[in-house]
């Protein structure tokens, strides 16, 4: 999906800078994009879930220029408060498996909040791509006996996305158990088919960063 297809939120000053957003990370304007947001988001104060993801997109931009530290600092102000409102159900996990890939050095992530939102997320959630970033929470805190329960529930094709979130979760359990060979094969196997599981582009991106960096590993 291109930006130019972007529908969510896409009205007034903040729905125009979440399509410029996206806009430019398909088009890898990384840099502008930095410049741009950022100005943007210094002149704003707001705390809406559309404000957290724009900062969501602004820590994108911030690992792309190198700017770890910035983007860890911004999650913590920004995205992590709003998981303890039991917000930011897909921007927590994914910014936190960016920050783990990018980080320079190992360094310890706030996991935790994440797991315990996606443990209690999990028990209703229907969106298939909702339920992809609370399994990804769950990968990254390295919950395997949460993502073997999921696994293992007997209505997994009906409540839990089918064949290809399923595919997906071995692929997030074999990484998360440092099983690259496993992993790089699940997940590489289930990239023509993320689009069925929802998200644009630039989310999906890091399950094509998960499968490469599975498959370099093993």
């Amino acid at each position: 999906m291109g930006a130019n297809q972007f529908q969510v939120f896409s009205k007034g000053e903040v729905g125009r800078m979440h399509v410029l957003a996206h806009q430019l990370t398909d088009e890898r304007r990384y840099e502008l994009g930095h410049r741009v947001l950022g100005e943007w988001l210094d002149n704003r104060k707001g705390h809406t879930s559309e404000d957290v993801h724009l900062h969501w997109h602004m820590g994108v931009f911030e690992l792309a220029v190198s700017e770890w530290s910035s983007a860890y600092a911004r999650f913590n102000e920004h995205i992590l408060p709003a998981v303890e409102r039991g917000e930011a159900a897909t921007d927590a996990p994914a910014m936190l498996w960016r920050l783990r890939l990018d980080a320079p050095r190992r360094a310890p992530l706030p996991w935790e909040v994440a797991r315990a939102y996606a443990i209690s997320g999990l028990r209703d959630e229907s969106d298939g791509f909702i339920v992809l970033h609370h399994l990804l929470a769950l990968a990254g805190a390295g919950d395997i006996p949460s993502l073997d329960a999921w696994l293992h529930a007997p209505t997994i094709d009906e409540a839990h996305g089918g064949f290809v979130l399923a595919r997906l979760a071995e692929g997030l359990r074999a990484f998360a158990s440092e099983d690259y060979r496993a992993a790089a094969a699940r997940l590489g196997a289930t990239l023509p088919w993320l689009v069925h599981v929802g998200g644009s582009d630039a989310q999906r991106e890091l399950l094509h960063r998960m499968a490469a960096v599975a498959s370099d590993r093993c």
